[in-house]
């Protein structure tokens, strides 16, 4: 199933969607905030089915959540949507500079100068991350002038590359300077083993990252320079509080993973590594780590054999529907429906958005001259029980509270 797509034209820089409203950041250094969620219904609502229009472009959890999982279950139905879909797959859905800027909420001069290396938008916060450091900035905000506060707060003047935000912390690749966690609020566990650079920002490790990653409690460095890393993390109970704790286990290199070398990504149970023409998979079972079948926590799925024809891969992501993996010229998904996808195009910038609530099928590709939205529904008609290329979808609840069913599965 080929993806939907909307194209937006204009010069970006850099992108991020939540909460029904897309951020844009444009290469003359501004900020732009649209309403997305009225911009895709109003533009588009006579030209594609509204089921479809809303599950593809604002409501991805409405297949994915449990509220409606009995009715798109049922096989007759299934078939409708899927038909759906491939109708609505090769309609030509863009926005101009000027239909954009009816939907526009604000525009304002990046309020800490520089274009960002990385961003990220968790907790109605946005962090920024520039060669001076990394700020943050309250965004969604209603009856403000300005859709992102022009009162950055500067948190760490350490320059840093790439960053993902879970369970109030964040994760920060610095290159050379290594992997760091950011906590934002009170942190319980025992880091006792990692190098304490103030009450709530810790160095998980010293070698080389590009970027960075959450898998489940543990973090997955990926590096342009050096091999990639595991920094396994596990919970364990507090025998005087009876609850279970984050607590750093080890560093685990990707050739002890692999039992081979390449550029290696991962997130959540899914780890990968390219190598040559195949793309070895390997599904990490966090609570053997430590343990004394600590050999069941890399568990080999599959090698991929792909064709390397666009060259060396250059960064690769995870997401629900998919491998996603950037070359020089082109940028291709490995589906988990295994169909391939690729778009022949140098791009300037990419993002999915796997830990949001309603846009994770979503995939945003930052070209010369526009932004191209693709919407990936083929994932929600995949067991995600036995799926080898995407993240298994689990319930949004279950990352948010640690329970033992969590900590088992994990």
């Amino acid at each position: 199933m080929q993806p939907l797509k909307i194209t937006v034209q204009g010069d970006f820089w850099d992108c991020q969607i939540y909460r029904g409203r897309l951020y844009l950041w444009y290469t003359d250094g501004s900020i732009g905030v649209y309403n997305w969620d009225a911009l895709v219904e109003e533009t588009f609502k006579n030209r594609v089915d509204e089921l479809v229009l809303q599950c593809a472009f604002t409501r991805g959890d409405y297949l994915y959540g449990n509220n409606f999982l009995p009715l798109f279950r049922d096989f007759d139905i299934k078939r409708a949507l899927s038909n759906k879909f491939l109708r609505a797959s090769d309609k030509d859905l863009s926005i101009s500079s000027k239909k954009l800027k009816k939907f526009e909420l604000s525009r304002q001069d990046n309020p800490v100068l520089e274009l960002p290396t990385d961003t990220y938008i968790y907790g109605n916060t946005l962090f920024t991350l520039t060669d001076f450091g990394i700020y943050s900035a309250s965004v969604h905000r209603n009856g403000m002038k300005f859709g992102v506060s022009t009162r950055p707060k500067k948190i760490w003047d350490c320059p840093l590359l790439s960053i993902k935000a879970n369970r109030n912390a964040l994760a920060m690749a610095g290159g050379d300077e290594g992997v760091f966690e950011l906590h934002l609020d009170n942190y319980y566990g025992d880091l006792s083993e990692l190098e304490k650079i103030d009450s709530r920002l810790y160095k998980v490790s010293s070698q080389h990252s590009s970027f960075v990653d959450w898998s489940f409690a543990s973090l997955y460095s990926s590096s342009y320079v050096n091999s990639g890393f595991l920094a396994a993390f596990g919970w364990d109970k507090n025998q005087d509080t009876g609850k279970f704790e984050r607590r750093f286990k080890k560093i685990i290199p990707d050739s002890i993973i692999f039992e081979k070398t390449g550029f290696s990504w991962g997130s959540q149970e899914k780890i990968y590594l390219a190598n040559c023409n195949t793309i070895d998979v390997v599904k990490y079972v966090q609570s053997s780590v430590g343990s004394e079948d600590e050999g069941s926590a890399f568990q080999h799925l599959e090698s991929i054999n792909f064709d390397a024809i666009h060259g060396s891969i250059i960064s690769g992501g995870i997401a629900y529907f998919g491998i996603i993996i950037e070359y020089e010229n082109a940028i291709s998904v490995l589906c988990s429906d295994d169909t391939l996808i690729t778009f022949p195009e140098a791009v300037a910038r990419w993002r999915v958005y796997p830990r949001s609530k309603r846009y994770e099928n979503h995939l945003h590709v930052i070209y010369e001259d526009r932004l191209t939205v693709y919407s990936y529904n083929h994932d929600y008609f995949v067991d995600q029980a036995y799926k080898v290329k995407g993240i298994q979808y689990r319930e949004k609840s279950a990352w948010a509270s640690v329970t033992v069913n969590h900590l088992e599965s994990a």
